[in-house]
């Protein structure tokens, strides 16, 4: 069970299970998830039509089900399915050399990148790289910024050391003055 992190209390669900695909075409659906985004195909129960289920680090996260031909497809009102995914260059390029068209963005604010495709029945996936995982590009960017950040601050500290050294420098000749008596002169002036 997971902890609700508003309530504090013990959520009543805990995680999504699985997803359920219509198909008429078994193999088309086996070709996109295992041959190009690489999932598994693993062991079903022998239910009356036929279908796979497809695992995701152990868990069979797709449930295909065949079909007859024509029957309408209709993803409703859900918008896509997201998942969580690693080395974002390695993926795109599996992506290109099976020709899946794919759209990407980084997510302002965030260490998040996404991507989106269509899978054959037109149900859109996301997958989001977080971290390390983020295109070469970003990551190169953000290493720009923190180099160019750390310049910065170099530089401000060394100003900050300097303004520090000047000010030192000047309360150590006020305090010479003090110390060192006046000039018979400088007595009589007074």
């Amino acid at each position: 069970m997971a902890i609700d992190m508003k309530t504090g209390k013990l959520a009543d669900i805990a995680t999504l299970d699985h997803v359920n695909i219509l198909t008429d075409d078994v193999d088309k659906c086996r070709h996109f998830y295992c041959d190009v985004l690489g999932f598994v195909d693993g062991y079903r129960p022998e239910f009356p039509n036929d279908g796979l289920w497809l695992y995701l680090e152990g868990r069979p996260v797709f449930h295909v089900i065949e079909v007859p031909e024509g029957v309408a497809y209709n993803t409703g009102c859900v918008d896509h399915i997201a998942f969580r995914a690693h080395h974002f260059e390695r993926f795109t390029a599996r992506l290109d050399a099976h020709g899946v068209e794919w759209k990407d963005r980084a997510v302002p604010g965030m260490d998040l990148h996404q991507l989106f495709i269509f899978d054959p029945h037109g149900v859109k996936l996301e997958f989001n790289f977080e971290g390390m995982d983020r295109p070469w590009k970003a990551l190169e960017q953000d290493h720009l910024t923190v180099r160019k950040s750390r310049a910065e601050a170099r530089i401000l500290k060394a100003k900050g050391k300097t303004k520090v050294k000047a000010k030192a420098k000047a309360k150590a000749k006020g305090r010479e003055r003090e110390l060192i008596p006046a000039t018979w002169s400088d007595r009589t002036r007074r």
